[in-house]
């Protein structure tokens, strides 16, 4: 079949990341794919690589799949199938119809979560029981993702010798993010007797002060717990004038020992995909779908609950709202798991085997289209 896939791919950001994921594993199929790119938002660092799926262009096509944010997605009456993909991270609640107005232009919708595939095709039915909704696997774009760093990001730093390396990759200032529930099952889990670090590198831009007053907020809710000289370990690292590049990130996955990653979120996360395939055993929430996939085999699992979305960071009007649910990390199950992690060698030994059969389980991932029409 002629596919046409439309999607952020020349995006430096998770979108970007998981849409050239997407792309490739299209075109490992005998479908002819050809490609085209859209934009997602401004202020960005686009990535200019030779894309041939551009160079590819067909009169007709039989399948339009989109990867986008739901007000971006068009219909085609031209093409035999519409396929929307949209890195959904709640699982439907209460949603009315009018906010899923153009995932029912659809045939087919793709996610990469059992359990939302579930959620969202129960929910779908109400209103066309004709759509197809199916659970993708996690997907990774191996381009720029050495077998070994080029270099490391803690060398030099005596602070750092024969210590256990916790990191956390994301927006530090997300809600979302998981990084509170992180930052303080790290500081109550541990002391400075404790031969341990947690590093710290923020995928965005931020504000340094602004950073400085969220941290003394985290510690200031713990109260008098333990004395400042008492704390283990903390630091900030990498993104010098802006977020951590690749070559950080890459680095930062080899010299640490576990990434710590218990975001809100249901969707996989790239940098956690990239994280096990460097054998660096993340901790997830169970509620997340990379553990949905892989589960404590590669993975430690920390114990979440489903809450309604209730937050003022929600990237369109319509979407993270009280009608969704979203899976929010049990700090005294992070503690737990966080101390497994740096005293349990041998889980972490069988968790490292495992992982090192996923990079070649990337590259030979692909996404056939079933041949149908409506």
């Amino acid at each position: 079949m002629n596919i046409l896939f439309v999607g952020p791919y020349r995006q430096e950001d998770e979108w970007g990341r998981k849409s050239r994921a997407i792309l490739q594993a299209l075109q490992k199929t005998d479908h002819s794919v050809t490609a085209r790119p859209l934009f997602l938002t401004e202020n960005l660092v686009y990535n200019q690589y030779m894309e041939k799926a551009e160079f590819v262009t067909n009169e007709e096509y039989d399948v339009l799949i989109q990867f986008t944010l739901q007000p971006h997605v068009v219909y085609d009456g031209n093409v035999k199938k519409r396929i929307g993909i949209f890195n959904t991270e709640t699982l439907p609640h209460e949603i009315a119809r009018g906010h899923l107005t153009k995932e029912l232009l659809m045939d087919e919708i793709w996610v990469d979560s059992p359990q939302l595939e579930v959620a969202l095709y129960n929910t779908i039915q109400n209103y066309n029981p004709n759509i197809k909704v199916k659970a993708i696997p996690p997907l990774l774009d191996l381009t720029n993702l050495p077998a070994q760093a080029g270099g490391s990001i803690t060398a030099g730093d005596p602070d750092l010798k024969d210590r256990f390396i916790f990191y956390y990759i994301g927006n530090l200032l997300e809600e979302k993010s998981g990084f509170k529930e992180t930052f303080l099952a790290y500081m109550t889990s541990f002391t400075h007797k404790d031969a341990v670090v947690l590093l710290c590198a923020s995928e965005v831009a931020g504000n340094q002060n602004e950073l400085e007053n969220v941290l003394g907020q985290y510690q200031a809710s713990v109260g008098n717990f333990r004395n400042n000289n008492e704390r283990p370990l903390f630091k900030i690292v990498g993104g010098q004038g802006g977020g951590i590049h690749v070559g950080e990130r890459v680095a930062l996955h080899c010299d640490g020992n576990c990434m710590v990653s218990p975001n809100y979120s249901i969707a996989t996360n790239s940098i956690v995909l990239e994280a096990a395939m460097y054998q660096s055993t993340p901790i997830v929430n169970k509620g997340n779908a990379s553990y949905e996939w892989w589960g404590e085999e590669n993975l430690w699992g920390v114990d979440s609950y489903e809450e309604l979305c209730l937050t003022l960071q929600r990237p369109v009007p319509y979407r993270f709202t009280a009608g969704e649910l979203w899976h929010k990390p049990i700090i005294k199950s992070l503690q737990k798991v966080m101390r497994d992690v740096y005293i349990n060698k041998f889980e972490r030994d069988k968790k490292i085997a495992a992982n090192a059969k996923l990079r070649s389980n990337f590259e030979t991932a692909c996404l056939n289209v079933e041949e149908d029409s409506q």
